[in-house]
């Protein structure tokens, strides 16, 4: 068996930092709320081809490395696979989720300080780590790929800790290190391949671009393991559901032809944008004949803006119209 720990933090899209309130830490414990912030918000910063990781302790004790395999003396452990996960925000489901890891980590039985000059301060304070790993080995999974729920209700579970070892779990450890090994996909994606998308008899409504653009977002989130649903022709404002669990997910889809990003959305799909920001995305894919590109937009809070998982940033421009007639 691998030696593998769980640390539980609080919720961010990309735990680089809070920057003017936007990607705020959501959750994570009770300092957390009474203070706004936690060591965990630079988790996946990287300095220097290295990323230092922060979990919050009970009472800020150590990290029992012996249930990991190593002596009771020692003072750190190479190899690890350190899991990160965290609560997911009640609007976009909850539960509990593998946000990330560090493969081939090692953790320190207690707090250490970074390089000084990675010591990122926060509000004077200085945040050490308790473990450190190499950025080839670290994976920060986007908001949308989170996926694999992590059980919380004892037995054999995390419980209220925001450290676990998970050694009275042996299945759950085979099961997260099959998710890590398969690069964040589900394993049982693949038995939701049967699932087929709907088709529109009507070829005026759905021509060439269109058709593509679904099936690209489609393969997309069914291989991530989302159940999808089609709704285009329900006017409902948005053109697919995906759902994984508690995680709904409404999907605009846009299909282009050149490759530069520009689409319109109608009254009715900017109206339900704003009404489930969190659980909104506007999937445009590029060049869709061609060389189809999915580009899938999600409102950031760290940036008040909507952004690609490339980083690639949505700017909106209100458009009147009117109807014309004569009496």
């Amino acid at each position: 068996m691998p030696s593998v720990i769980f640390f539980n933090t609080g919720w961010m899209d990309s735990y680089a930092g809070i920057q003017q309130n936007h990607d705020p830490l959501i959750g994570g414990g009770a300092h957390n709320r009474e203070q706004g912030w936690g060591g965990e918000i630079f988790n996946f910063k990287p300095y220097r081809g290295k990323y230092y990781g922060f979990v919050r302790t009970t009472h800020g004790g150590d990290i029992k490395l012996e249930k990991l395999g190593a002596a009771k003396s020692a003072l750190q452990l190479d190899n690890v696979t350190v899991v990160w996960t965290a609560l997911r925000p009640k609007a976009e489901g909850g539960g509990t989720y593998v946000v990330g890891w560090y493969k081939n980590a090692t953790v320190f039985r207690s707090e250490r300080s970074r390089p000084e000059r990675s010591r990122h301060l926060w509000d004077g304070s200085p945040i050490g780590c308790y473990t450190v790993a190499d950025l080839a080995d670290v994976v920060l999974l986007p908001p949308d790929e989170r996926l694999l729920p992590v059980p919380r209700s004892k037995p054999n579970s995390m419980g209220q800790s925001h450290v676990w070892y998970a050694e009275t779990n042996p299945d759950f450890i085979k099961q997260v290190m099959t998710y890590i090994n398969n690069g964040g996909i589900l394993p049982l994606a693949s038995t939701r391949q049967g699932a087929k998308r709907p088709t529109q008899p009507d070829p005026l409504v759905r021509i060439a671009v269109e058709e593509q653009a679904v099936k690209v977002t489609w393969a997309y989130y069914q291989k991530l393991g989302y159940e999808l649903q089609s709704v285009e022709t329900d006017k409902v404002g948005w053109d697919l559901t995906a759902t994984n669990g508690k995680i709904k997910l409404k999907l605009e889809v846009k299909g282009l032809s050149g490759s530069r990003v520009a689409a319109e959305l109608t009254a009715n799909e900017y109206r339900n944008l704003l009404l489930d920001t969190p659980n909104y995305r506007i999937c445009i894919v590029t060049s869709a004949l061609i060389d189809p590109k999915l580009h899938v937009f999600a409102y950031s809070k760290r940036t008040d803006n909507w952004i690609s998982q490339e980083g690639l940033a949505l700017d909106f421009e209100a458009v009147t119209s009117a109807r014309v007639f004569t009496l």
